[in-house]
């Protein structure tokens, strides 16, 4: 069943994946780097950073269905995501900047602990409002997997700037100092200042679906019991989870590994192989989706990815071997950038089919409720690994046994974690195959149906001409 081309604006996409990017260094800078940043820097105790990320996940699971609910349910003249973005933009920029001040004594552990859970809290907060409209927007603006594809292109260009800086940077403001460099305040105002401008300013170009605008209200419990209908997001769910737990880990663990186990090597080789594998990953999944459709991409993109990440716990301890199993990750990596959010909208219209409604906030908000957990289970899981092992976070000169144990945190679990999420995504998720794009087509007409109905109501009420 052919589907019909879809149009999606340059402009369009230009200025969400900007947004996009803006947004990614804000969040993924702190989710990465703050226990590092804490840990070492800081010298607040493994233990407590521990029952941080464990005590910060009751907040971050309980805060995003709300936000969705709140967003979904939003009704104004420019939209239900375009706002949050808009006027959020500026305190975000302010969360983040507050991560890297501390106002608490840092000769004093119990108050620096809660600093680090105000500072999880504050810019967690800003990110879930923010964050959640960005997931929901792909899925409004485009309707077919080759559309959605188009954004993820420049999604991922920009997930790409953000993963350069997110390399670079740390090494810059992290490594090779004693405390921080003179320059690290100044960098984390300019960051936090330039990405709260950015989402300000791009928020006046990226369109949303304004007819979702025309569907009722619906009731916070109400629209989590409908999620309950749709079995392929559920079953998606196990993968993503499997991959929300990797994701933390290992960019939270790059620095330890730059620090502790490769220190004093060469390191510019295997982040070269990881970028250059970036750019191929990009390019051979727009060949591939259109041909493979979302989910067989994605199936080898993730094989790669758990290869790269098994053969580096192995030959990890050497700089330029891991440049190889790096470039096998960095081309699974960028693939799943672009077919992961394909896959993930596909549920979403499933759930169209089911309730008639488009509630791209709602997935998102129970997408996190499932999650985002992971991400401190993640960053508690790695912590206790090394703490296993024998990490010794005041020594630069760290025991084999404890090098292990980074590698194990950093690689072999998560090659694990990333082949479950393989196998379950290949063997289990239904929405693949002839009917499904038959039921795309379908969605498409029903969306230009709500779109006509939407101008006759804009007309009704005097706010446009015919």
């Amino acid at each position: 069943m052919d589907i019909p081309e879809e149009y999606v604006p340059l402009k369009t996409k230009i200025n969400f994946s900007l947004g996009s990017l803006a947004n990614g260094i804000l969040n993924g800078f702190v989710f990465a780097n703050l226990t590092f940043f804490y840990q070492i820097k800081l010298g607040l105790s493994a233990e407590l950073l521990g029952i941080g990320w464990l005590i910060f996940a009751i907040w971050n699971t309980l805060n995003d269905p709300l936000a969705s609910y709140l967003i979904d349910n939003t009704r104004t003249k420019i939209g239900r995501r375009i706002p949050y973005i808009r006027y959020g933009s500026f305190l975000y920029g302010l969360a983040f900047i507050f991560c890297w001040f501390p106002i608490a004594p840092l000769d004093n552990e119990i108050f620096l602990f809660f600093n680090f859970l105000a500072a999880l809290f504050l810019l967690d907060t800003m990110f879930t409002f923010v964050g959640a409209c960005y997931f929901s927007l792909p899925n409004e603006i485009a309707v077919t997997a080759k559309g959605r594809a188009s954004i993820s292109v420049y999604n991922a260009i920009a997930a790409f700037g953000n993963l350069v800086i997110g390399l670079i940077l740390p090494v810059i403001l992290f490594i090779g100092h004693e405390g921080l460099p003179p320059y690290f305040g100044p960098a984390i105002i300019i960051i936090g200042v330039v990405c709260a401008i950015t989402l300000f300013i791009t928020s006046f170009y990226i369109k949303e679906n304004m007819f979702a605008q025309m569907q009722p209200h619906e009731g916070l419990i109400e629209g989590l019991k409908l999620t309950f209908k749709n079995k392929p997001f559920w079953i998606l769910m196990v993968p993503m989870f499997c991959i929300y737990l990797v994701t933390p880990i290992i960019s939270t663990g790059f620095l330890y590994y730059i620090e502790f186990v490769v220190v004093g090597q060469v390191i510019i080789f295997f982040i070269f192989s990881l970028i250059i594998g970036i750019i191929i990953g990009m390019v051979l999944t727009i060949l591939l989706i259109p041909k493979w459709h979302p989910k067989k991409t994605s199936f080898l993109n993730l094989g790669l990815i758990s290869i790269g990440l098994a053969v580096l716990f192995f030959v990890g301890q050497n700089a330029i071997l891991a440049a190889l199993p790096y470039f096998l990750i960095g081309i699974g990596f960028a693939g799943a950038m672009v077919a992961v959010p394909v896959i993930l909208g596909d549920t979403i219209d499933n759930d169209e089919l089911i309730t008639g409604k488009r509630r791209e906030a709602v997935y998102g908000g129970v997408n996190a409720l499932v999650n985002k957990p992971a991400i401190s289970i993640a960053n508690w899981m790695f912590l206790l690994t090394l703490a296993s092992f024998g990490f010794d976070a005041s020594e630069q000169n760290q025991t084999q046994m404890a090098i292990t144990g980074i590698l194990v945190a950093i690689f072999a679990i998560p090659a694990i974690l990333i082949c479950v999420s393989a196998i379950v995504l290949y063997f289990f998720y239904p929405l693949d195959g002839p009917e499904w794009r038959k039921q795309k087509k379908y969605i498409m007409e029903i969306h230009e149906q709500k779109e006509k109905e939407y101008i006759q109501k804009l007309v009704e009420e005097g706010k446009i001409k015919t």
